[in-house]
């Protein structure tokens, strides 16, 4: 049961790091189990893994909205919330981290992704704001539009994306081409 070293220092020593954007890769870290640890140590490595899940998620949500107020367009913000999502890969990968008690993990993961939702749920109850307070219809559609196509809250397979932040698969099948040549029956 000792606590200096082993299990407690890898976690503690690595959630330093990544707290402050250091490292984004947790796959190396050891199995955690709440037995090996005096119930005072457990209770702190659980509060340190809360306090830097919700520190990354913080800042996660500040630079999602200083892109989004920086965006010129609503390309630019459909791209915001695209990058958006891949900033969660790493939080959601420590919360549900394999080393930790399954019933732990389960309920930081479901913490987490509260906390997503509720982000998503935020940004369309702005706009809808916005549009209660007068601004323009197509702009606030618009806005409305790109938040629902682009859901920070989509965190599947299905809308992977590539480590540099760019979409990995378009988010609409491509559109069919017909192409008409020279080659073509019909044509001279």
């Amino acid at each position: 049961m000792a606590v200096n070293g082993g299990g407690y220092q890898e976690w503690a020593a690595f959630l330093e790091r990544w707290r402050a954007g250091e490292e984004n890769t947790s796959h190396w870290l050891p199995a955690l189990a709440e037995q090996d640890y005096p119930a005072d140590s457990w209770a702190r490595l659980v509060a340190r893994i809360t306090q830097a899940l919700s520190y990354r998620l913080q800042s996660w949500a500040d630079a999602l909205l200083r892109a989004m107020a920086a965006a010129r367009d609503e390309f630019e913000v459909a791209r915001a919330l695209t990058q958006a999502r891949c900033g969660l890969a790493s939080i959601r990968a420590v919360a549900g981290h394999p080393g930790l008690p399954a019933e732990l993990s389960r309920h930081l993961r479901d913490a987490v992704d509260e906390q997503i939702r509720s982000v998503q749920q935020a940004l369309e109850d702005g706009i809808e704001s916005a549009r209660r307070a007068g601004v323009d219809g197509r702009v606030t559609q618009a806005r409305l539009r790109t938040l629902r196509d682009n859901p920070i809250t989509v965190t599947g397979a299905g809308r992977a994306a590539r480590a540099d932040g760019w979409a990995a698969e378009p988010t609409r099948p491509t559109r069919r081409r017909i192409i008409i040549g020279p080659d073509t029956p019909g044509e001279e």
